[in-house]
């Protein structure tokens, strides 16, 4: 069953609330509680010397972390978005946009992405689509979406969790290691394949590493739980509300998810995110081999605000982020992969 425009808005609207409310919410099960970075009392460098600069492809990005997808298709989303992707152009750090699902059935819907891209022309945009649409969809009509966004790169979300709790839900994944290894193959474009929010095991990174993506976001259990923001889309005596309270802990988390992808190859870059609130747990996924990381519901908090509430929470990761990094006698991201400056800590 087809949803129309108005359901389709409401259901985005609802995502929104939803995932502000702290029920929806996967607190304490990142791991990242668990991992202390290792204190340097005589950093060999000046403060002023530490560089929190890294690269995507021969882009230079400021920042070690990116704006993951959050949201499109409706009322709110084109204010929320346009401040983000300012600052993505200002700071130069990565943007993932929302779903782009909407965008294959209704041209209309890439006029979102059209004036969010004429107001931050500079801004690096990574298109987002979920799998069942890439199974679905000729990857030339993928790439003429990517074109028409201008993206630097494509997410493939994986979320078979939320299609099977969401009402509208598509859980139609067959096909889809097929469907990733075609795309990766004719896109332009470096392809990253992402959880949302439920991680990865080491059998399905294994089988993801040999079709030929970039990278893989491992998107953790830890933060916003979609399981749980679905579930909260029903009223309590009904089904999926039930079935949600079921699952509401479902995932692996965003530190093992890491380790798993560690652990089968240092080659392939990896992505982390899931639960990520600050620069410290930002330093931690850092330290521990991620190449760059993504934070989502603080910059959807501050996107609600104002301008000046997403500008004040870049620089506040920023300095967060580099304050570890001198702390841990960390000079430069790089260094994070020459250096073990972290250890577990058991509570």
């Amino acid at each position: 069953m087809s949803e129309s425009s108005s359901q389709f808005e409401k259901r985005k609207q609802d995502h929104i609330r939803i995932a502000l409310d702290p029920r929806s919410q996967a607190e304490g099960l990142s791991g990242l509680d668990k991992v202390q970075l290792t204190h340097e009392a005589l950093p060999n460098m000046n403060f002023e010397e530490v560089d929190s600069s890294t690269s995507f492809f021969s882009t230079k990005l400021s920042a070690p972390f990116f704006i993951s997808s959050m949201t499109a298709g409706h009322e709110q989303a084109p204010e929320i978005n346009a401040r983000l992707a300012r600052l993505s152009a200002e700071k130069q750090i990565l943007m993932g946009v929302g779903s782009q699902r909407r965008e294959l059935a209704d041209s209309e819907a890439r006029n979102e992405w059209k004036e969010v891209r004429k107001q931050a022309p500079r801004a690096l945009l990574m298109g987002n689509l979920g799998i069942a649409q890439i199974i679905r969809t000729p990857a030339d009509q993928v790439q003429a979406l990517v074109e028409s966004l201008e993206a630097v790169g494509l997410f493939i979300h994986l979320n078979p969790l939320q299609e099977c709790l969401q009402p509208e839900g598509t859980p139609e994944f067959r096909g889809g290691y097929e469907a990733i290894e075609k795309l990766t193959k004719k896109l332009s474009i470096p392809v990253i394949v992402k959880e949302v929010g439920c991680g990865f095991s080491q059998d399905t990174l294994k089988r993801l590493y040999s079709l030929g993506i970039h990278a893989v976001d491992v998107s953790g259990l830890g933060g916003t739980h979609w399981g749980r923001v679905e579930g909260y889309r029903s009223s309590e005596e009904e089904l999926l509300f039930q079935v949600a309270k079921t699952f509401e802990n479902w995932g692996l988390s965003t530190v093992q998810s890491l380790l798993n992808a560690k652990e089968i190859s240092e080659k392939i870059p990896v992505w982390a995110s899931g639960g990520v609130r600050d620069g410290l747990q930002t330093a931690k996924l850092l330290a521990m081999g991620a190449d760059l990381v993504g934070i989502a519901q603080p910059w959807l908090k501050a996107a609600l605000e104002n301008e000046k509430a997403v500008a004040e929470l870049y620089e506040k990761l920023l300095l967060e982020v580099k304050i570890a990094m001198f702390c841990t006698g960390v000079q430069n991201v790089g260094d994070f992969k020459t250096k073990r400056v972290w250890k577990w800590h058991e509570h």
